[in-house]
């Protein structure tokens, strides 16, 4: 009885192993810009001087092709302040000419949740940077992608077998320089459609409490690259014009009042504001009403090089 009940589980549990390490292998050959970030630093490691951290704003406003010194682009879709610190304290010391640090101070940042150590993305920075953000020991199933988000590796499986299946580019610096496709290239470009969209992803509800941890969480990462005698530039990264007056002026003016404390307070931190800069961005520099295209990635990325440069006379 005890030997066919063993057959049968093997029966019913082999084929569901079978069929799941077929999936994380699929997941695994899906175009990722976190397998050209790894190469690229794994090879670049020794001589990186400018290393960038924040959100998806940052991940598509800076392409390292354009910045004079050799940099990492280490942003990424929802990361926040907390994962930002995490990556820095564990990579850094594998970056021994490190100079600059680039954190996003864009609007909102302070008043939305810190990601935890249940972000779901920690399996990747585990996998390919090596870093643990979950705040305890690793075990076998935290390197198990498509478990970290079934639902998002299961649409981007299902997408690599369409015929209308999304096209990637990523540069040697894991840049995507096709990253055109989304809500105002569906829209051609067009000022008068964008304007009449009524409703698009902005944080307009203050939380004061989440500001005060994010705040205090900030400021002590911004003490720890002063103890390392790093540069630090608080980027605020170029939003659409239909944006900027959605934001809301008590989150504004609080943002705005922790950037202006940190650039009086600590002497090694710049300012790189470009979020209300409607000169130098077109309406075919953006991807959607917060994030550029690679187009306006192009412009922002020698903007901040500029910057970049006038530390360092």
């Amino acid at each position: 009885m005890q030997r066919r009940f063993i057959t049968y589980l093997c029966l019913f549990f082999v084929p569901i192993v079978v069929v799941y390490i077929f999936v994380e292998y699929k997941t695994r050959q899906l175009p990722s810009s976190y397998a050209a970030l790894a190469e690229y630093m794994d090879d670049e490691a020794e001589n990186i001087e400018v290393l960038v951290l924040g959100s998806s704003q940052m991940k598509s406003g800076i392409n390292p092709e354009y910045i004079s010194q050799p940099t990492l682009n280490l942003a990424a879709g929802n990361q926040h302040h907390d994962t930002d610190f995490k990556l820095l304290k564990q990579l850094i010391d594998r970056f021994p000419k490190l100079q600059t640090v680039v954190l996003e101070t864009s609007y909102s940042h302070f008043e939305l949740p810190h990601n935890g150590k249940r972000f779901w993305k920690n399996v990747i920075y585990l996998q390919y940077y090596g870093v643990n953000a979950f705040e305890r020991p690793t075990y076998f199933k935290d390197r198990l992608i498509y478990l970290a988000n079934p639902s998002f590796y299961s649409e981007r499986l299902l997408d690599s077998y369409s015929d209308e299946r999304r096209r990637y580019g990523f540069n040697s610096f894991g840049y995507d320089t096709l990253n055109f496709p989304g809500t105002f290239k569906n829209l051609q470009y067009d000022e008068k459609r964008i304007a009449d969209l009524e409703i698009f992803k902005i944080n307009t509800i203050p939380d004061a409490l989440i500001f005060q941890e994010n705040t205090a969480l900030f400021h002590e990462m911004l003490s720890f690259l002063e103890a390392h005698e790093i540069q630090v530039v608080l980027c605020q990264p170029p939003m659409y014009k239909t944006y900027l007056p959605r934001r809301n002026p008590n989150i504004l003016r609080r943002r705005d009042s922790v950037v202006r404390a940190a650039a009086n307070h600590y002497p090694n931190v710049s300012v790189f504001a470009l979020e209300t800069d409607t000169l130098a961005f077109s309406v075919r520099d953006f991807w959607n009403q917060s994030h550029v295209n690679p187009r306006g990635g192009k412009t922002f990325s020698r903007l901040l090089d500029t910057h970049l440069q006038s530390l360092y006379p």
